[in-house]
């Protein structure tokens, strides 16, 4: 096909022989001062030397060294339809062009495409009979050239085509050369500082700049100049104006009659007809968000260069396909991060699994001697008031002056015994009675089936519940507890307790980060200080009397909401507080705000999902809040509210 329409315009064609001596035939002739072709129209798909390298790449890659002026012009039979992406890919080698698969309809469309390279005019009457003599030669096809065919050997060379196109449907494993593009490099080089919130600033961006009262040909020099360029910065005597890209430059200049009436006039007639709307970002603006701005522009303008304003009045101009490329390279970072994070959470989630089952288990096994301890006590009391009434009466009657009840009586000291045995003896009760109590929350936490239904359960036994297995946390934290009676509800015991676990927990480490910081603990001190004397106008305290504390505060009381009666557990305390610019994302999954490897970004989204899916309730987030007093505290309070 390609030969016969290309010889329908007194062309000379010619092949290689064998596809792998291209390169050396090529070589040959300009050693030897032969004719070169003006244009090569080779298959993309052909590997080079054997091995895995594209025979294109290494094509494009002599011609740039040797003969830049002789073009190339590449065909991807495997595909009907070539994506930007790939044409990008082919014109960044140097490629004049990427065509897809070359059809009887859509060869008149390529031939054309071929006759721009060579700046051929196209004969019409020409290529459409060129055309027609393939139509009814394919009408007519010679049956006997299939007879001596080797499908074998066809089968095994259009695998080994196929094969060597691997490495550009990934568009990454190809090996690099000394003589790529440096844009490309720079790009490589940057992606590999790309972070997750990383700007279009960051990016490869171009800043070359032409004045509208220059001509157009001054502009076609840039473009030429600059294979790479997308655009070039418009300015009117040093005022900024806009942008022409290339593809709108070069389509002015494809009309009729263009080249004479835009190269030799100033670039200010071609600017106003090829004008359109420029999209223009801050510099400082993330890539994901600069990459859906301008996917969200309409179809014609959707592969146009974007404008990056930086500090001051500096303008540069963004490839849409570097841009996007950046944002797939961060949508990989996100996606490995997010993988990385998911791994560690079923590894923590099993181990939990694990850990709570022994728990269970273990609690169980403790929890009967501990109850055999706590009950026994009752009756050992009851059996050491018996005795101390017997020795009393013994006393009574008999006395203690016979010498040897009184050297008994002192090498015991019966007074101090006597009177510190029930208090012996209670301090074993009270220490057995919060062991059981322990035991009974941690069987309750770590039990891992799931309730079929909800049963009615007290909030107040919930936190007292939290608050008894965080204890070891919290010896050195003032909590304070305004409580009143409320109603049971219907709701799940352990995943509650979880709740109000990690709440307060977060709360703890809150003030553990603040107390860790002795500057911020003066300034808070300072704070309270000044808070203080403008409630008080009497005596005048100092900073020694208000020191900053660490404090949780728990209130339980009953809320209105929309017009019905909900129960409000709060936690706060007085810590750093969350700030506002995050205070929407703290209830994300994988989000948080603590270092590595202290957080898993977890918590609060369990939390938030326990109270709104499993008990139809809201969980509220303020920072900073009211205190009971009416007084703004710097701090953080959450809210869960229940349905009654």
């Amino acid at each position: 096909m390609w030969h016969n329409v290309l010889t329908s315009h007194q062309l000379e064609v010619w092949a290689t022989p064998e596809t792998e001596d291209l390169l050396k035939l090529l070589d040959q002739k300009r050693q030897t001062k032969q004719t070169l072709p003006n244009l090569i129209i080779a298959d993309i798909g052909i590997r080079y030397g054997g091995g895995t390298s594209l025979l294109a790449t290494e094509l494009c890659k002599w011609c740039a060294d040797n003969e830049p002026n002789l073009k190339v012009l590449l065909v991807n039979p495997r595909q009907t339809q070539i994506k930007e992406v790939e044409k990008r890919w082919a014109t960044r080698r140097g490629a004049s062009d990427l065509l897809p698969k070359i059809s009887l309809d859509n060869l008149e469309s390529a031939f054309t495409t071929a006759a721009q390279s060579l700046d051929l005019e196209v004969n019409a009457e020409a290529l459409r009979i060129a055309i027609n003599n393939l139509k009814r030669q394919q009408s007519q096809p010679d049956k006997g050239a299939v007879k001596g065919k080797n499908i074998r050997k066809t089968a095994t060379e259009e695998l080994a085509r196929k094969m060597a196109m691997i490495p550009l449907m990934v568009m990454a494993n190809e090996p690099s050369h000394e003589s790529q593009d440096s844009a490309t490099d720079s790009l490589q080089h940057s992606k590999r500082k790309l972070a997750l919130d990383s700007s279009i600033g960051e990016l490869n961006l171009y800043d070359i700049k032409i004045d509208l009262e220059q001509t157009g040909a001054s502009a076609s020099q840039l473009f030429k100049d600059n294979p790479l360029l997308p655009a070039v910065i418009i300015y009117d005597q040093d005022n900024y104006v806009g942008m022409l890209s290339r593809r709108r430059f070069f389509e002015c200049l494809s009309r009729p009659y263009a080249l004479e009436l835009f190269t030799k006039r100033p670039l200010r007639v071609l600017y106003e007809q090829a004008q359109a709307e420029v999209l223009k970002l801050q510099g400082n603006m993330p890539i994901v968000m600069a990459s859906q701005l301008a996917l969200s522009r309409v179809s014609d303008d959707i592969y146009e260069p974007l404008i990056v304003h930086l500090d001051g009045d500096i303008y540069s101009v963004l490839d849409i396909h570097d841009l996007l490329q950046s944002q797939s390279y961060i949508h990989e970072l996100a996606t490995k991060l997010l993988r990385e994070q998911t791994q560690t959470t079923m590894f923590q989630t099993e181990k939990m699994a694990s850990l709570g089952q022994i728990v269970a288990e273990v609690s169980h096994d403790i929890r009967n001697p501990v109850s055999a301890i706590y009950g026994n006590t009752e009756c050992l009391m009851t059996y050491i008031e018996g005795v101390v009434k017997i020795l009393r009466t013994y006393e009574k009657e008999y006395g203690t002056t016979a010498p040897v009840i009184k050297d008994i009586l002192e090498e015991v000291d019966w007074d101090f015994v006597r009177s510190d045995l029930p208090q012996v003896v209670r301090s074993i009760q009270s220490g057995s009675r919060y062991l059981r109590r322990l035991v009974d929350t941690l069987q309750s936490l770590s039990h891992m089936e799931d309730q079929a239904n909800p049963e009615p359960i007290d909030l107040l036994d919930c936190v007292e519940s939290s608050l008894t297995i965080l204890s070891g946390r919290i010896r050195n934290i003032q909590i304070v507890k305004n409580y009143v009676n409320l109603p049971k509800i219907n709701g799940f015991t352990d995943r509650l307790i979880q709740v109000f676990m990690n709440l307060i927990s977060n709360s703890i480490d809150a003030l553990i980060d603040l107390k860790s910081q002795p500057d911020l603990i003066k300034q808070r001190s300072q704070m309270l200080l000044k808070e203080a004397d403008g409630r008080t106008s009497g005596n005048v305290q100092t900073e020694e009397q208000i020191v900053w504390q660490p404090l949780i505060m728990l209130t339980a009381a009953i809320a209105e909401v929309d017009k019905s009666q909900w129960i409000s557990i709060k936690v706060g305390d007085n810590g750093l507080g969350i700030p506002k610019e995050i205070q929407d994302r703290i209830f994300d999954n994988f989000f948080t705000t603590k270092g590595q490897g202290k957080g898993t970004g977890l918590g609060l989204a369990i939390c938030y999902q326990i109270v709104t899916q499993q008990h139809n309730g809201k969980i509220v987030l303020r920072s900073p809040y009211l205190n009971n007093n009416g007084d703004v505290t710097i701090g953080t309070e959450f809210e869960v509210l229940l349905p009654i």
